[in-house]
């Protein structure tokens, strides 16, 4: 066994521990240990950034080939741990005003991030399997971490519900798999029924077909996207920002290399995810346009967005593959500076400060609320817009190519009319994102309840990744012929 292919997610995993400890022996000692606890979840996760970039050129498969690295697996985890590391950058307004809960919170997150690298380095469906579940775990943990809200109890208990029915599905898929072909490993599979070599059973499609449906719960694809809106809403706001960060891009990616493996050539795959993507753009752009709340009308906007990659990856080519980790690479970006604009705003009230319950929620989040905030905060306003028109995919931001690439990997793949029925829905999901601009610069201004808070590193971070937007299109062929050759 090769312990240096695992250095990176034993990092991140023994910080996560020697935080809890910590805190076990130190945290009552010292009132505001938890900016401690924050200092060293930082400090673990650079370790482990550096740790993942030492072995950036290796290629290597180890365990008894159940895991793997190659530069586009640690390409991905490379972003995931930076995502991570912002995310925790974020989080110190929550652990101040939830101090006792600092460790626990900071702990689960770091350990539901390495079950996600472990996810996307999985080259067998026992490790996968085990690795799932050690992020669905913590990922169900915190979504009802607030006990001051009911409806982030119901977030928890939801998630937890069909998270378990998706492990299920998988479990099942992969015993059917198992029993029919004799093997669970990826290669070996690749192997069994490369293309125009062996026809593949009808019970091995059948139990892939099941392990697909099971990521589409996990990466919250309609029709089984139900529990992504009032998950979002319960939750947090600043674990809200990690699922939409950190979890989805994570779970995307780890469905992109699972087709990528095993499934590339097989016939009626495409199909299927033809079908569920153009369900998910349909779901996420008409679902949002009812929306009066921030962050549900975001959760419907993850679900339109997993529809493109989905799209993408119908084409079953080198090239779409690309496309698609790019996409992701951008939308994590765009979504950092969404969720991150959520987490400055509060209540006006001093007393309710730092609280998330719901009532209190209904009102900070309402998209009302931000009426003339282009004359009150300028910067921030001129920022969330940016971040809107390019997530609503007009040019020439950086979410306009990062859509254009994927619709022209699916046209190449031969899908014109799925491909054109994505566009008119890509028109109709601009009206909610833009509706948000025309909200902050037209509409009057109100006495709202809530209040912009001036947290410096969040309004860097929100200005970077705007400015980030706009000037990476310069450099978006070369990065994403990068990424293209990353794919095997």
């Amino acid at each position: 066994m090769n312990l240096t292919a695992i250095l990176p997610e034993l990092s991140l995993f023994f910080g996560a521990v020697i935080i809890l400890m910590s805190d076990v022996f130190f945290g009552k000692k010292f009132k505001e240990f938890f900016y401690v606890s924050h200092l060293l979840a930082l400090i673990f996760c650079t370790v482990c950034l550096t740790l993942v970039i030492r072995g950036f050129a290796i290629s290597e498969i180890s365990f008894y080939q159940m895991f793997i690295n190659n530069p586009l697996i640690t390409f991905v985890k490379a972003f995931t741990v930076t995502l991570l590391t912002v995310v925790i950058l974020f989080s110190l307004k929550f652990l101040y005003f939830n101090q006792r809960i600092s460790a626990e919170f900071l702990a689960l997150m770091m350990i539901s991030t390495v079950g996600a690298m472990f996810l996307i380095s999985s080259n067998d469906f026992l490790t996968f399997y085990l690795a799932l579940e050690l992020q669905g775990l913590s990922l169900y943990l915190l979504a009802a971490l607030n006990k001051n809200s009911a409806k982030s109890s119901e977030a928890g208990m939801k998630y937890f519900i069909l998270g378990s029915v998706a492990s299920g599905i998988l479990l099942f898929g992969i015993s059917i798999i198992y029993g029919f072909s004799g093997t669970t490993n990826f290669g070996a599979l690749a192997e069994l029924y490369a293309s125009g070599q062996t026809n593949v059973p009808m019970a091995v499609m059948f139990g892939f077909i099941l392990v697909i449906v099971a990521m589409f719960f996990k990466i919250s694809a309609a029709p089984f996207h139900m529990w992504a809106p009032d998950v979002y809403e319960g939750s947090p706001t600043i674990v809200t920002t990690f699922f939409g960060t950190v979890a989805k891009f994570a779970a995307t990616l780890v469905l992109v290399r699972i087709l990528a493996s095993v499934t590339l050539s097989w016939v009626g795959i495409n199909k299927i995810l033809v079908f569920v993507a153009l369900a998910s753009i349909l779901v996420g752009s008409f679902g949002a346009i009812w929306q009066k709340n921030l962050k549900r009308l975001l959760a419907y906007s993850s679900i339109s967005h997993v529809g493109f990659v989905i799209l993408g990856l119908a084409a079953f080519n080198r090239d779409a593959i690309g496309a698609c980790v790019l996409y992701m690479v951008i939308y994590a970006t765009l979504s950092l500076g969404n969720f991150g604009f959520l987490n400055l705003v509060r209540s006006k009230d001093d007393n309710k400060a730092g609280q998330e319950d719901d009532a209190e929620n209904e009102k900070i989040f309402e998209i009302s609320n931000l009426a003339g905030l282009a004359k009150t905060h300028p910067v921030t306003s001129f920022c969330l817009a940016v971040l809107m028109f390019s997530t609503a995919g007009i040019p020439p931001m950086a979410g306009f190519f990062s859509k254009f690439y994927v619709i022209m990997a699916a046209l190449r793949g031969g899908f014109m009319i799925p491909a054109t029925v994505a566009i008119l829905f890509s028109v109709v999901s601009a009206y909610y994102y833009l509706r948000i601009v025309k909200i902050m610069y037209f509409d009057e201004p109100k006495d709202t309840t809530i209040e912009i808070e001036s947290i410096t590193n969040i309004k860097i971070i929100i200005l970077f990744t705007a400015i980030l937007n706009i000037v990476i299109i310069a450099f978006l062929d070369p990065i994403l012929t990068m990424i293209t050759n990353f794919v095997n």
